[in-house]
């Protein structure tokens, strides 16, 4: 570095800082005369009210800032290349946005360095979405997550809806119409998880949603992500990997109806069915209902067939059957007739015989029955006179009276001297009367 020797002369040459910021842009300037392109990221956008838009450009690295510039486009400038590229790409200028801008090199003297924007080539934003895309698709194939979602069971009438979209946009409110007026009265019950569609924080808050739905996955069947359509950039956060991937492991199938036709977004491809629009979701869903139905009804139809055939077969074979019936039970019962006939005239003479024979037996066995039952009643009358007077002489009442008595402690009788203690209180029943006493001594020897 060059080192001045005399300290008043360099004093003297001192640059002002005016001058000092117009020699830094000169030399600016002689370094770049020229425009030329320039790739960066967005990281700011301000659009003012006189027309200039104002921009902060950022270079990462493992999504740490290397490098970064102001930038800006001048009114007149910016109403030309915000129309092509907005009719490009569907999509104004916006954060985190990758762009390939044709700048300039421009360094004021109280404003500072920065770019001056003269152009920007859409196809490159669309090209870096494009790669990412393939790169994120690519991944999930080698992951497994492709597949995931697909490999659950679509419900065959599938009528308790989780839908995950905004309540203001187009699409949910097409949808909704679609399903409430469906032309075959079907009740499907819709949950709506409100949340951003597009734009920053979208994909956090589908997410969020997601996760929500995740809680209280038993009260539904399927899943609905719907939204109305957008650019290819309008639609970024549907190409995010972090989505994909929470699509994929969502227990639930999930039916897309995102609204762009051109191409399939990332959560398209691993969700388990995807429809194009919001109102092809709602269709597919009615569809499906329907198809069950029908399914219903053509089995409910052969059936009828069915039985109608089998009643017919039945009948005539009932009436074939009834008909031989007949005719083997009439002669069945003609020979039947006639062998009970005979049987009762054998019966009737056998039995008049076996009762003549036996009617001087039976009047026999009957007196001497009678006898027998009278000699034994007058055994028993006696027995039992003689147990009578056993128990009278046997009643406490008799023993009482002839002097002896009972002694009970606590309702019970007393037999032995051991069961008392001093101090206990007995009761003595006599013949008449009983006594209350307390023991004050007690004698165990007989």
């Amino acid at each position: 570095m060059f080192q001045p020797q005399d300290e008043s002369l360099t004093k003297a040459q001192a640059y002002t800082l005016s001058e000092l910021n117009a020699t830094i842009r000169k030399a600016l300037e002689l370094s770049f005369p020229d425009t030329f392109w320039v790739v960066a990221e967005i990281a700011e956008v301000s659009c003012k009210a006189k027309g200039h838009c104002y921009l902060m450009l950022v270079e990462k690295q493992d999504d740490a800032v290397i490098a970064q510039m102001k930038a800006n486009i001048w009114a007149y400038t910016y109403r030309t290349v915000s129309h092509k590229f907005e009719k490009a790409t569907g999509e104004s200028l916006r954060k985190g946005m990758q762009v390939l801008l044709l700048a300039e090199v421009t360094f004021h003297e109280v404003y500072g360095l920065s770019l001056s924007i003269k152009d920007i080539d859409p196809t490159y934003s669309l090209g870096e979405m494009a790669r990412k895309k393939g790169e994120t698709i690519e991944r999930l194939h080698k992951e497994g997550f492709v597949e995931l979602n697909k490999s659950l069971p679509l419900p065959v009438v599938p009528q308790r809806i989780a839908v995950i979209s905004s309540e203001m946009a187009a699409g949910y409110g097409d949808f909704v119409s679609h399903i409430e007026s469906n032309s075959y009265g079907y009740r499907i019950y819709l949950t709506l998880y409100q949340s951003l569609m597009q734009g920053e924080g979208a994909e956090e808050s589908i997410i969020a949603a997601l996760s929500k739905i995740k809680g209280t996955m038993e009260l539904y069947d399927a899943v609905v992500i719907i939204r109305g359509g957008g650019s290819q950039i309008d639609l970024s956060c549907f190409d995010s990997y972090n989505l994909a991937v929470e699509v994929a492991k969502c227990p639930l199938p999930i039916i897309t109806g995102i609204g762009h036709e051109r191409d399939d977004t990332v959560c398209d491809i691993v969700a388990h069915t995807r429809m194009k629009t919001p109102t092809a979701v709602a269709g597919f869903i009615i569809d499906g209902i329907r198809t069950f139905e029908e399914e219903l009804l053509d089995m409910e139809r052969r059936l009828i067939h069915r039985a109608e055939d089998l009643l017919k077969e039945e009948t005539y074979r009932f009436r074939n059957i009834v008909q031989s019936f007949s005719h083997i039970i009439g002669r069945r019962f003609h020979a039947e007739d006639k062998r009970l006939h005979s049987a009762t005239h054998q019966v009737i003479s056998g039995t008049s015989q076996v009762i003549n024979v036996n009617i001087n037996s039976l009047v026999i066995k009957t007196n001497q029955l009678s006898s027998s039952i009278k000699s034994l009643f007058q055994t028993q009358d006696e027995r039992v006179k003689h147990l009578e007077q056993g128990i009278r002489l046997l009643d406490p009442a008799n023993v009482l009276k002839r002097g002896y008595s009972i002694t009970y402690q606590n309702k019970k009788a007393v037999k032995t001297s051991s069961e008392l203690s001093e101090g206990d209180m007995i009761r003595t029943r006599l013949y008449k009367g009983s006594i209350k006493s307390k023991v004050e001594g007690v004698n165990e020897e007989g």
